[in-house]
């Protein structure tokens, strides 16, 4: 049996274990500090954050755009009033490597969608702006981008998404200062 026809009949397929094997080995390899229920939520953050970033990029897409790529344009698009914008800052701001985002510059540069200057007061500084292909290709992405954003919270009902707001808010703030990073 081929690859192709191993992988269509679910051969290379793991099979799906639910979260009670997790759960299993949490309790066998957590140390005794470690909140089990705490442990259990953070996995499934882990998981929805996961799934939440696939179901996003199948809305992209249609654009041949990823929301890392997104998110980094957004930036610029957000900090086009600065004078000097470094892929270090950049970096720094999105929480990755400088390494990954010269990645995601390039293919973003190759698409004319970024532009990569030396800056005038020192020309081994690299300044980073949007193009004019790259404004409109926010300006055609971000509603796609909202409503995906949005449909995926349709499961909650008003009360249950303010919860999760004020939840999600204080969540978010606690692992900013504890990695030094922000919005």
């Amino acid at each position: 049996m081929n690859k192709k026809s191993r992988r269509e009949s679910g051969l290379d397929q793991l099979p799906k274990l639910g979260i009670t094997p997790y759960l299993e080995l949490l309790d066998k390899t957590a140390d005794g500090e470690t909140n089990r229920t705490s442990g259990r939520l953070g996995l499934l953050m882990l998981w929805f954050s996961d799934h939440f970033l696939d179901a996003v990029d199948v809305e992209l897409a249609p654009f041949d755009i990823t929301e890392s790529k997104l998110d980094l344009l957004l930036l610029l698009k957000l900090h086009e009033s600065r004078e000097f914008i470094s892929p270090s800052s950049l970096a720094d701001r999105l929480g990755i490597r400088r390494a990954s985002v010269t990645a995601m510059l390039d293919w973003l540069e190759k698409r004319s969608l970024i532009l990569r200057e030396p800056s005038e007061q020192d020309r081994r500084m690299i300044h980073v702006s949007l193009t004019s292909e790259g404004r409109r290709l926010l300006d055609l992405v971000l509603p796609t981008f909202w409503s995906a954003c949005s449909s995926i919270m349709n499961d909650l009902d008003q009360e249950e998404a303010i919860l999760l707001d004020k939840i999600l808010v204080k969540l978010n703030a606690g692992i900013e200062k504890r990695l030094g990073v922000g919005r």
